[in-house]
């Protein structure tokens, strides 16, 4: 790694922790701190609403919405979920899809497979089914337009093919149906880390990288930059709790813990570039295990800030989270950031100072588009670092902010039930999710 000045990281009382934004405001031009029931939902398909099923025996149902629509059937009592239908992406035609289901249950042997037609862009979505059995490896399922195919190796044996108009990475589904305690607590796989042989990249110092050892690839892949004043240690524990869920992190400090947001939102980038870096780097435990086309963001405070940015501006992330986001001090603030087509989850604190982040998140969530993704979940009496760990406010920060990234990072749709229900203990909740 080559050589960078790092400001040292010091603990800080509160009240000078709160002066120091207003310091850099004012003068420093820099940056303030920082069971599954019988009846499973389908996923969303942009432009149009997924149909539903009943898994407990032979059903069908068909929706639509928007210009898309979708038709699924089962038989034989599937244990799982199946999503189909869903228009294509931006898909200004008859987009349709259409899956069906064959199997008994966990012992079984199901085959899911998905054609879609029509519509423009990425294509239709097709569809997904896990697989026979608990624990393995991931099922791939063509959550995603394109012709895909994936194999388990969960008991029994289960396949998904999808096809579509456009070109598209298949989903990922791993281990049993989520449940509210699972989604909320460490998951199943072992956890390592290094901090050294990636890619050495110019906008960001020291990192560490957080994968699992013992789940099988493709991995998605996220990095998270600290607030004003900290360093990595204040977001690590988001490192290890995503990776045992089968999700590779990468923590970053910045060059200077006084780097401004718009210096954030680079060293974000050239993380994800070191993270890409590592799916070919010979030698490195990640080579050829992650999937370069889900990647995704986050970032605490004036990270939250350059993640905002990022997302702005790279509408081929697949997320963006924020904890307690801080814009104010970026060049146009709130309003510069107009165009975030990133599914979007803001975590924010009622109590947080309107120097740091307070209030800072509502604009945000206004300005992004109803037609993507989006989320606003502020904790009652939360301050400033509300979303620091995922065992926050009772472990929900952790099931909200995983449940964001399995659905909208990884493609699997079984979690998405935990984000259609308001958040515990919510001042202001808001989300445009179905």
């Amino acid at each position: 790694m080559q050589s960078r000045s790092i400001v040292p990281y010091r603990d800080l009382s509160r009240a000078t922790l709160w002066l120091l934004p207003a310091l850099a405001v004012l003068g420093m031009n820099a940056c303030s701190s920082s069971s599954h029931d019988a009846t499973g939902a389908g996923s969303v398909g942009s432009g149009g609403e997924r149909g539903t099923l009943s898994s407990s025996g032979t059903g069908a149902t068909t929706a639509s919405s928007g210009t898309g629509s979708g038709t699924t059937s089962a038989t034989g009592g599937f244990a799982g979920i199946v999503s189909g239908g869903g228009s294509t992406t931006g898909g200004t035609g008859a987009g349709a899809g259409t899956a069906a289901t064959t199997g008994g249950a966990d012992a079984g042997a199901p085959t899911t497979t998905a054609t879609a037609t029509g519509g423009s862009a990425t294509g239709a979505a097709g569809a997904s089914g896990p697989a026979a059995g608990n624990g393995g490896g991931p099922v791939l399922v063509g959550t995603d337009a394109g012709a895909t195919t994936g194999t388990s190796p969960d008991a029994g044996s289960s396949t998904a093919t999808g096809s579509g108009s456009g070109a598209g990475a298949p989903g990922i589904m791993r281990g049993p149906d989520p449940t509210m305690a699972s989604a909320s607590a460490q998951g199943p796989y072992t956890v390592k880390t290094y901090t050294s042989g990636f890619k050495d990249e110019p906008s960001f110092a020291a990192a560490t990288i957080y994968y699992p050892t013992d789940a099988d690839a493709p991995f998605a892949a996220v990095a998270i930059c600290p607030g004003f004043t900290a360093t990595q240690s204040s977001i690590a524990a988001w490192g290890p709790f995503l990776a045992s869920h089968g999700i590779v992190v990468m923590t970053i400090d910045t060059n200077s813990t006084t780097d401004s947001v718009v210096q954030r939102s680079t060293a974000l980038l050239d993380a994800l570039d070191s993270l890409k870096a590592e799916n070919d780097r010979s030698g490195g435990p990640l080579i050829g295990k992650v999937d370069t086309s889900r990647m995704g963001l986050m970032g605490w405070s004036m990270g939250g800030g350059g993640t905002w940015i990022d997302a702005n501006t790279h509408p081929e992330l697949k997320t963006a989270i924020t904890m307690a986001g801080h814009i104010i001090t970026a060049p146009g603030g709130t309003g510069a950031i107009t165009t975030i087509s990133v599914p979007t989850l803001m975590f924010a604190g009622q109590d947080d100072s309107a120097i740091l982040g307070g209030g800072m998140s509502q604009p945000i969530y206004t300005q992004i588009p109803d037609s993507v993704p989006k989320m606003l979940y502020e904790v009652a009496g939360a301050g400033h670092d509300v979303a620091n760990s995922p065992a926050n406010n009772a472990k929900n920060i952790g099931l909200y902010g995983l449940s964001w990234q399995k659905v909208f990072l990884e493609g699997d749709a079984r979690y998405r039930q935990f984000l259609l229900v308001k958040g515990p203990n919510a001042s202001d909740f808001r989300t445009n999710l179905k």
